[in-house]
C-alpha cells in the first residue's frame, strides 16, 4: 500500500478569496464597497483562483521530478527518447530496493547464499571448473573468527568478524566445502559486507561423540539385526543433511543429550528397555553437562556437528547372553550403506 501524500495546503478558492475580503477593514477602511461589482474586489478574486491554482500544483509532483528520485534511488532513464511507463518505473526501482543485497545481519548473509549465490556470477565460474558451487546448510555466526589458526581464539569473541559456516551439497555428509568454494563464497560477500566488516568462510567442526547402551531385547529380537537398527538410528539421528528432530540436519551448536538417546533406542520395536546409557568426548571432557552426578549431554559450540562413534552398544535378551557391537561399531557410518 502506497503511502499517502500529505496535503500541503487545501484552502479552496472560497477560503481564499473569504480571508482575503475579511482583511479589507483592518487594511483599508475607507474601501466600503465590497460587491462583485467593484474593480478591487474583482481583482482580489482573480488573485484568489490564481493563488487556488498554485496550490493545486504545490501538492502534485511533476513526472521529471519522479523521474529525479528514481535516479537517485537507481533507476536507469531510457537512453532514447520515449515515453516512460512512470508507474512500472516505481514499482521495478522499489521492488529492486526492497531486495537485499548488502550483507549486515547475519541473517542477511544467510538469506543471501540461499536467494543470490546460486545465480551470482562466483557460483557460475566455480562451476566452469567442474568444482560444486550447490551449499546444503549453511550458519552465519557473527563476531568470531572461525577461521583463525588458534583454538582459542576461534573461541573468543571477534568485533568486527563475520564467520559463515557452510556445508555443500555432496554425497558425503562429512565433507568440508572446497578451497575453492570458500574462495569464490567469499569472494561473493566482498562487494556486499560493510566496509568495517571482517568475514570468514569455513566448513563446520565436527565433535567426536562416543556413545554405548545397552540395549534389553524382546523375546524375539535377534541381536545382531537388533543392534544394526540401533546403530542406523544413531547415525541417522546425528546426521548432518538427515538428522535432528527434524529431519533437516542435525542444526548446527545443538547439544547432545542422553535422554534423547534413550529416547532414539527405546522407540527401536525389538528393544524392551534400555539402560546404561553413556556419552564421551574425547577431546575435550570439559564439554560434558552434569546435572549432580546424573550425565545430561555434551555441550556443542556454534559452528559445530557432531560425528558420532559407536563405542560400547550391547544387545542383552532375555537369558542374559550378552552380544557386544565391536564388529559393527567398528564400521561406523559405513552401516547407512
Amino acid at each position: 500500500m502506497p503511502i499517502p501524500l500529505p496535503n500541503l495546503d487545501d484552502r479552496t478558492y472560497a477560503d481564499l478569496a473569504t480571508e482575503a475580503q475579511a482583511l479589507i477593514p483592518g487594511l483599508c477602511p475607507e474601501w466600503t464597497n465590497h460587491n462583485a461589482s467593484d474593480p478591487g474586489i474583482v481583482l482580489m478574486e482573480l488573485l484568489a483562483w490564481l493563488t487556488e491554482m498554485t496550490l493545486y500544483q504545490l501538492n502534485e509532483i511533476p513526472p521529471r521530478n519522479i523521474e529525479t528520485f528514481l535516479g537517485l534511488l537507481g533507476w536507469a532513464k531510457p537512453a532514447e527518447p520515449q515515453t516512460v511507463d512512470l508507474d512500472a518505473a516505481v514499482r521495478d526501482t522499489i521492488r529492486a530496493v526492497r531486495q537485499r543485497y548488502r550483507a549486515v545481519t547475519a541473517d542477511d548473509f544467510e538469506s543471501l547464499v540461499r536467494k543470490q549465490w546460486p545465480q551470482s556470477e562466483e557460483a557460475r565460474d566455480l562451476e566452469k571448473t567442474g568444482k560444486t558451487g550447490r551449499i546444503r546448510r549453511l550458519r552465519c555466526i557473527p563476531q568470531r573468527n572461525l577461521a583463525a589458526a588458534d583454538h582459542a581464539a576461534r573461541k573468543m569473541p571477534a568485533p568486527a568478524h563475520v564467520s559463515v559456516v557452510v556445508l555443500p551439497d555432496t554425497d558425503d555428509p562429512y565433507e568440508d566445502p572446497s578451497p575453492e568454494l570458500r574462495g569464490k563464497l567469499h569472494e561473493f560477500f566482498e562487494t556486499r559486507r560493510l566496509l568495517t566488516t571482517r568475514h570468514h568462510v569455513v566448513g563446520p567442526s565436527y565433535v567426536p561423540v562416543e556413545v554405548s547402551a545397552n540395549l534389553f531385547l524382546r523375546e524375539d529380537a535377534p541381536p545382531e539385526a537388533t543392534i544394526t537398527r540401533a546403530i542406523e538410528a544413531l547415525y541417522g539421528f546425528f546426521d548432518p543433511l538427515h538428522g535432528g528432530p527434524e529431519r533437516s540436519g542435525w542444526p548446527f551448536g545443538r547439544d547432545v543429550y542422553v535422554s534423547e538417546i534413550y529416547t532414539l533406542f527405546d522407540e527401536i520395536d525389538l528393544v524392551e528397555y534400555v539402560e546404561g546409557v553413556s556419552v564421551k568426548v574425547a577431546e575435550d571432557a570439559g564439554r560434558l553437562q552434569k546435572d549432580g552426578e546424573t550425565l545430561v549431554g555434551v555441550a556443542l559450540d556454534a559452528h559445530e556437528l557432531v560425528d558420532i562413534n559407536v563405542t560400547g552398544l550391547a544387545a542383552i535378551d532375555v537369558n542374559g547372553n550378552r552380544y557386544e557391537s565391536e564388529a559393527l561399531g567398528a564400521l561406523g557410518r559405513l552401516v547407512l550403506g
